[in-house]
C-alpha cells in the first residue's frame, strides 16, 4: 500500500463514518419527534404551525442532543396567523410545555 493509496482509504472511511452518524442523528431525532407539519408548536418566543421539519444536533445539559427544527408560520396569542406572515424556525430543545 502506498501512502497515497492510505490517504484515500482513510479519507473515504472518515466520509463513511460521518454519513452513519449524521443518519443515526436524524433517526434518534425522528423517533422522538411528538409533532407533524399542520400542528402547532410553543417555545419560549411564540407559537408557529409547523410547516417544515429539519433536524439539528443542539448542545443541551453539556451533551449533543440530536433533535428537530421547526419552521412555519408565526401566530398571535390567540391562536390565529399574524397578519405579517412571518415565519421563522423554532428548535425542539426549546419547547414550552402547557402547564
Amino acid at each position: 500500500m502506498t501512502l497515497d493509496e492510505y490517504k484515500k482509504t482513510k479519507d473515504k472511511l472518515r466520509r463513511e463514518y460521518e454519513y452513519s452518524v449524521k443518519e443515526l442523528n436524524i433517526s434518534f431525532a425522528k423517533s422522538n419527534n411528538p409533532y407533524n407539519i399542520g400542528d402547532k408548536f410553543t417555545d419560549h418566543m411564540g407559537s408557529i404551525i409547523i410547516e417544515k421539519i429539519q433536524y439539528s444536533v443542539s448542545f443541551v445539559n453539556c451533551e449533543t442532543v440530536p433533535s428537530c427544527v421547526y419552521f412555519g408560520a408565526e401566530l398571535k396569542k390567540d391562536g390565529t396567523s399574524k397578519k405579517n406572515s412571518k415565519k421563522r424556525h423554532a428548535w425542539q430543545v426549546n419547547e414550552v410545555k402547557a402547564k
